[in-house]
């Protein structure tokens, strides 16, 4: 019997597949999907971070979710486990994702100048996007602020980063410390709320999805957090299997969709029509290309981020980095 690639099941190719449970996954988060010649055995693991550590120690999957900082860094080191397509899992605006107590009289990002501020790692995709807005549209360099991390970072820091950055013994310690005013703000990269008391916090900016628009207004780009790579040993004999990869979460993405376009037109939800029309005029029809023409700007600013905050000592070709499928 022949799948939709048209190839029959004893010519399947096995992947194992790991990465966060994404909608627009679609049919591969059921556990096994076969397409395109492709039988896809794919692996939840929650959260991220967990499997980014997971695969930077042991290549144990064939194609996995990875953070795109951790990878830009990693490759610079002399990493080749694997190679990343330009498929991005995450994107998310980061105005929302900076914290502050309740009562704090911080309201924007001028003033963070001078403050002590905690992130998990300091390398994380997150607080490169971060530090790059502050610079970009704040005047507030790295340099400019105390950063205090939670963990010990995925990958080495260059040592002149390294002896800068202080860590607090553990990442819930951060928002203690928040709490007890020994920081002034954490960064929270997460979607779901802050784990601290109802009320006890607020985001920095009291607009923060209005400043979140109006940077994609002046940039033109969603902040790109992770990407879905291919190990190496897959690409000896060529892209092919990394192009049928690519047709699968293409296909799924589009469907996707598609559902989401019934859903928005169907009344289940109050307003939901109108929100999802009011994003898609701000950000257009597909706010998730993928391809790297597609996030050629995206992907340009964060390694501009990177480079100017010394977490890369040089800027890496697109293509040393993506297979363009």
């Amino acid at each position: 019997m022949a799948d939709r690639g048209g190839v029959g099941r004893s010519s399947r190719i096995p992947l194992t597949v790991a990465s966060n449970d994404y909608p627009f996954f679609g049919a591969l988060t059921s556990g096994r999907h076969q397409a395109y010649g492709l039988d896809i055995r794919w692996h939840y693991v929650d959260p991220p971070n967990k499997l980014f550590r997971r695969v930077l120690k042991s290549p144990r999957y064939d194609v996995t979710e990875l953070s795109l900082s951790s990878y830009t860094i990693m490759r610079e080191q002399g990493w080749r486990a694997y190679k990343a397509l330009p498929i991005f899992t995450s994107r998310r605006f980061r105005h929302s994702a900076l914290f502050v107590r309740k009562g704090s009289r911080l309201v924007s990002g001028e003033q963070l100048k001078g403050k002590r501020v905690g992130v998990p790692d300091y390398h994380m995709t997150a607080a490169v996007w971060i530090r790059g807005i502050l610079e970009d549209d704040y005047g507030v360099k790295p340099e400019d602020i105390r950063w205090v991390t939670g963990r010990v970072e995925r990958v080495r820091l260059p040592r002149e980063l390294a002896g800068k950055v202080e860590n607090a013994g553990g990442e819930a310690r951060l928002f203690d410390w928040l709490l007890e005013k020994k920081l002034d703000a954490v960064i929270y990269a997460h979607l779901t709320r802050p784990p601290v008391p109802d009320g006890a916090v607020r985001c920095l900016f009291p607009d923060a999805v209005e400043q979140e628009k109006e940077y994609f207004r002046k940039h033109g780009v969603i902040p790109l957090m992770h990407l879905m790579a291919i190990r190496e040993k897959y690409l000896e004999k060529g892209i092919g299997i990394a192009r049928k990869v690519e047709r699968v979460l293409r296909k799924e993405k589009e469907a996707f969709f598609k559902r989401l376009e019934r859903v928005s037109t169907a009344g289940v939800l109050p307003w939901f029509s109108e929100y999802v029309d009011g994003t898609a005029e701000v950000l257009g029809p597909d706010p998730w290309p993928h391809g790297l023409e597609a996030n050629r700007k995206g992907l340009e600013k964060f390694l501009d981020y990177s480079l100017a905050q010394g977490l890369i000592s040089r800027r890496p070709d697109l293509r040393e980095l993506f297979i363009d499928v």
